[in-house]
């Protein structure tokens, strides 16, 4: 999280730093993003970075957690919609990104694009290490229907949503990328598979 002194400032000097930072992270690899460059475009002093966020990955976290809530929002919007079928609603998620990756403004997906796409580690799960899975889960749970799904012990529940927060979230971030058009097949496919169970049925007994 960024400083208390960061979120007290005008809107318009925390969109600069923002946007300046968002065209640093879309054009660089993170290891290659640079902190001067940043505070270059956006007009600050270095000190007063460094009273902002400890470091650029603190202001990386920042800007990947608004896209997040905005998606997290967006799917407890599905879900209600849905009557609590995460299995639907994740599809439609899928839908919902593919729709806008190209929404280039400041909190649009085609910047959260730019940036995972410019970032191979972040296309697979490592894009779970800068988020909080427990607290996306946590605020997604009361849109779920539990009654659509097979719950036997207290623990089930979090642990569904968490195998399919980990499974949906790389196929996400492929679904942003429009040179990987079978993103949302694989995820259709995985849904499918997870929805009627992996367990074989019992054998029918020898008489």
């Amino acid at each position: 999280m960024p400083s208390a002194t960061f979120l007290n400032l005008p809107a318009q000097k925390q969109e600069k730093l923002l946007c300046a930072a968002v065209r640093e992270f879309t054009q660089k690899p993170f290891n290659e993003a640079s902190i001067n460059r940043i505070i270059k475009e956006a007009g600050i002093p270095r000190g007063s970075f460094y009273m902002y966020f400890r470091d650029k990955e603190e202001l990386l976290r920042y800007l990947l957690r608004d896209y997040v809530d905005q998606l997290v929002m967006v799917t407890e919007e599905l879900l209600l919609r849905d009557g609590g079928d995460v299995f639907s609603a994740l599809m439609e998620l899928y839908d919902y990104i593919a729709a806008h990756r190209d929404d280039q403004d400041l909190g649009g997906l085609g910047v959260l694009g730019g940036i995972v796409n410019r970032n191979g580690p972040l296309q697979q799960k490592g894009l779970l290490e800068f988020l909080d899975p427990r607290a996306i889960i946590g605020r997604l749970r009361h849109a779920v229907n539990p009654d659509l799904l097979d719950l036997r012990d207290p623990g089930d529940l979090d642990s569904m949503l968490g195998l399919l927060v980990g499974l949906a979230v790389p196929l996400f971030c492929r679904g942003l990328n429009h040179g990987d058009p079978g993103a949302r097949e694989q995820l259709e496919q995985c849904l499918r598979i997870l929805r009627r169970g992996m367990g074989a049925k019992p054998l029918p007994q020898r008489t």
